[in-house]
């Protein structure tokens, strides 16, 4: 699931950090040489080896490096972390199935692309340029799932039209990757000897409205926004079953000049009887 930074920087991100404080310079010193790249490298990978993260921290330096092979200024590589966006830096395997909205698509291409248009509307030449940036993805083939008609009036070569009018069921499984709204930012700052224990990927427990760490220790709280999110979910028959941490951030509350270590979980609900 192709995911953005919105509401975060990148700088911000911990793995990207901890490989930013590991470029250790003088005020004086503009040039990262060679020598302290390459340590800040292999200290990156031996700290988050098992972060999931690791690797999108990684085709950042990688990608940096292709742009400036020669030289490396310091100004250039922080330039470069805020003003990148999360979804440039994941790997375009064939072995991947790659789920994203059409804007986070944007500038990417794909052998097979699967588009679904459920209630979409192109009537504005904004939703028109939408609808174009996710045709033009598709490398090889173009497979697009809509309930409408707007697309009638086209004949292309090997186009082939299915109708179907089955009724489908939603979803067993729903993840969700939660944003800075949907957590209790505030409740962190007593919590960061905990959070600094924990790397990317790493599973939470799901007790109400918190998540607990693997020593039954609490680690994060839902937002009241959050809350109604989950009663709305629970009434879908959607039941909170599990969650792991997704991000680990820096976060600078507003009016205060302390840093603090957040997380941003990731969810899953799951489908339940209606006798439940």
């Amino acid at each position: 699931m192709i995911q953005t930074n919105d509401g975060f920087s990148l700088y911000n991100v911990a793995e990207v950090r901890f490989f930013l404080s590991k470029i250790n310079l003088g005020d004086d010193v503009y040039i990262i040489s060679d020598n302290v790249w390459d340590n800040a490298k292999r200290e990156l990978l031996n700290t988050f080896r098992y972060s999931t993260k690791l690797e999108i921290c990684q085709n950042i330096i990688r990608d940096f490096e292709a742009v400036n092979p020669k030289k490396k200024y310091r100004s250039d590589l922080e330039v470069f972390v805020r003003e990148s966006k999360l979804e440039d830096f994941f790997n375009e395997n064939g072995d991947t199935i790659f789920v994203s909205t059409i804007h986070k698509a944007k500038g990417k291409e794909f052998d097979n692309v699967f588009l679904l248009l459920e209630n979409y509307n192109p009537a504005t030449d904004d939703a028109k340029r939408q609808l174009y940036v996710a045709m033009t993805r598709a490398k090889r083939d173009l497979t697009i799932h809509l309930n409408a008609n707007y697309l009638d009036y086209f004949s292309v070569e090997n186009l082939e039209r299915i109708e179907d009018f089955g009724i489908y069921a939603p979803p067993d499984k729903i993840a969700m990757h939660l944003t800075l709204k949907d957590i209790w930012l505030d409740y962190f700052i007593d919590k960061q000897y905990l959070i600094s224990q924990l790397l990317c990927g790493e599973p939470l427990i799901v007790n109400g409205n918190e998540c607990l760490n693997s020593k039954g220790q609490p680690i994060l709280k839902f937002s009241r926004q959050f809350i109604e999110k989950i009663k709305h979910m629970k009434m879908k028959h959607y039941k909170l079953e599990s969650a792991k941490v997704n991000f680990v951030l820096y976060w600078l509350k507003e009016g205060t000049e302390q840093e603090i270590k957040i997380i941003l979980p990731e969810l899953y609900f799951e489908t339940v009887g209606l006798h439940t």
